[in-house]
């Protein structure tokens, strides 16, 4: 069982002083009432700015779409017809482009 702690500072027996203690509490405050306010500060900039034309995070993995958003040209589409998506190797984008590849994969294994 631990040792009960002492009430005691260097150079302050006993009880801590009443202004003291008051400074202390007054100080604890301040520094809470400021860290919230940091935080909240934060949290607003942050929402103005995914509200202000960037999309929000739809919780996916990998490169993030290049913004802002505009329609690709017909010559930079992918390959496959009827995909919007820009073509990044081999004329499909990534995802058909990993759809081919575990395909050869499959029939190499």
């Amino acid at each position: 069982m631990a040792r009960p702690r002492k009430n005691t500072l260097a150079g302050f027996p006993g009880a801590l002083p009443a202004n003291l203690s008051l400074w202390a509490e007054s100080l604890g405050e301040a520094l809470g009432r400021g860290v919230a306010r940091g935080i909240n500060d934060g949290l607003t900039g942050l929402t103005s700015a995914l509200g202000s034309g960037v999309p929000q995070s739809t919780g996916r993995r990998g490169r993030p779409p290049k913004y802002p958003l505009v329609p690709v040209p017909p010559e930079k589409r992918c390959s496959v017809s009827g995909c919007p998506n820009p073509s990044r190797s081999r004329g499909l984008c990534s995802r058909h482009y990993q759809a081919a590849r575990r395909d050869a994969l499959q029939k190499k294994a």
